[in-house]
């Protein structure tokens, strides 16, 4: 019975189907550029002006007539968002000048609060990625997102000017080349990419490789060293880069 009660404690404390949940990798702009056509997923750069921080937490109560605590019987308590209100400055897809007001949340909750979610301030101009929820209509940013401080995301920002400009950039193809043998990212290693024309580089002391201007259409990623995975195939008609692992035995 104690231990059943410490893992409805524990469940109350940190809501269970979120508190191991992680982010999926984020793909950079090159590779997912914004879709117009979604009125539920907004880009902008925006100005935060106000934080308002999660109200304070109301833990649930009992039934009348009922001994048992919430937490016994594992009642979890209510979300709890901070609120952000940011001013627009410029837009990318769907967010019209002006306020703009959004919720911080992330993929763990303690109490009903989110953890770990976008440390922004007053002041701060901030590239922000939101999805408006379905359910209750209100905007959503997260760690999880492309979020983040306007002087970190230069090379994003570039894209989305680029893009929001009708114009294009060159097209690029990076990653590491990973030994599964060692588990160590693999120097020295020819990476090739191949499709109506070939293109190549080799991976640095940390494995890492970049092949350049490369041109739109759809390719395959190899290594000249045996690969512990088929080769891959890279998409490059509608995205203008793209970033992976390469894995040899």
């Amino acid at each position: 019975m104690r231990s059943k009660l410490l893992l409805l404690l524990f469940a109350f404390v940190v809501d269970a189907p979120f508190a191991f949940a992680l982010c999926a990798p984020k793909r950079p702009f090159c590779e997912a550029l914004p879709d117009r056509s979604n009125p539920n997923a907004a880009i902008f750069v925006g100005l935060v002006e106000e934080i308002v921080t999660a109200p304070a937490l109301v833990l649930p109560r009992a039934a009348p007539g009922n001994s048992s605590s919430d937490v016994a019987q594992g009642r979890l308590p209510s979300r709890r968002y901070p609120v952000v209100r940011l001013q627009v400055q410029e837009t990318f897809s769907w967010a019209a000048s002006g306020d703009f007001s959004m919720r911080l949340t992330s993929d763990v909750f303690v109490d009903g609060e989110p953890m770990h979610v976008p440390d922004m301030h007053p002041g701060e101009l901030w590239l922000v990625e939101a999805d408006r929820s379905p359910t209750d209509e209100q905007w959503y940013t997260s760690s999880c997102q492309r979020s983040e401080r306007a002087s970190e995301a230069a090379n994003e920002l570039l894209v989305l000017r680029t893009w929001a400009a009708g114009k294009t950039l060159p097209a690029h193809f990076s990653g590491q080349v990973l030994a599964r043998s060692t588990s160590r990212y693999a120097p020295d290693v020819r990476v090739n990419l191949r499709g109506e024309k070939s293109f190549s580089a080799v991976s640095d002391s940390q494995g890492r490789f970049l092949i350049d201007n490369v041109l739109p259409g759809v390719y395959e990623a190899s290594t000249e060293a045996p690969m512990d995975t088929v080769p891959l195939q890279i998409d490059l008609t509608k995205s203008w880069c793209a970033e992976r692992t390469l894995f040899i035995k």
